[in-house]
C-alpha cells in the first residue's frame, strides 16, 4: 500500500481496531484476529500479495444500531499461487465510533477462499 493510500486508511482506523477474517490462518495468512495498528500494517500486504483484483462491486450499506454499518458486495481475485480464481459476495460489519472504524468482521464463503488460495 502506497504510503499516502495508508495514510488516508489509518486515519480511518481506531488505534485498538479489532480486525477479524474467519478461517485457518495456517491456510490462509490473512485470516484470523487481529488488534491495532501494528498488526493492521502486516495485515493489508498480506492480502494485497495474495491475489490480483479482478472486479469489485459494492450493491449497498445499511445502518444498523447506532453504531454498525454492513457493506454488501462482490469481489473477484486471481491468486497469485494457483491462479484460481475466487468469485465470492461478502457482507463486511464495520463498528463505527467517534469517526473511527473500532471493529470489523467479513462474512465470506471462507473454505472456496482457501481452495482457491491453496490450489
Amino acid at each position: 500500500m502506497e504510503e499516502q493510500g495508508a495514510q488516508a486508511v489509518f486515519a480511518l482506523l481506531d488505534a485498538e481496531v479489532e480486525w477479524f477474517v474467519p478461517g485457518d490462518a495456517a491456510l490462509v495468512s490473512w485470516a484470523g484476529a487481529r488488534s491495532g495498528h501494528a498488526a493492521m500494517r502486516e495485515w493489508f500486504p498480506l492480502l494485497a500479495g495474495a491475489g490480483e483484483r479482478k472486479d469489485f462491486e459494492l450493491y449497498g450499506m445499511t445502518a444498523f444500531g447506532p453504531d454498525q454499518v454492513l457493506v454488501n458486495g462482490r469481489f473477484v481475485f486471481r491468486m497469485h499461487a494457483t491462479g484460481a480464481v475466487y468469485d465470492d459476495e461478502f457482507v463486511m460489519r464495520f463498528t463505527v465510533r467517534d469517526g473511527r472504524i473500532t471493529a470489523y468482521r467479513i462474512y465470506e464463503d471462507s473454505l472456496a477462499l482457501a481452495r482457491a488460495y491453496r490450489g
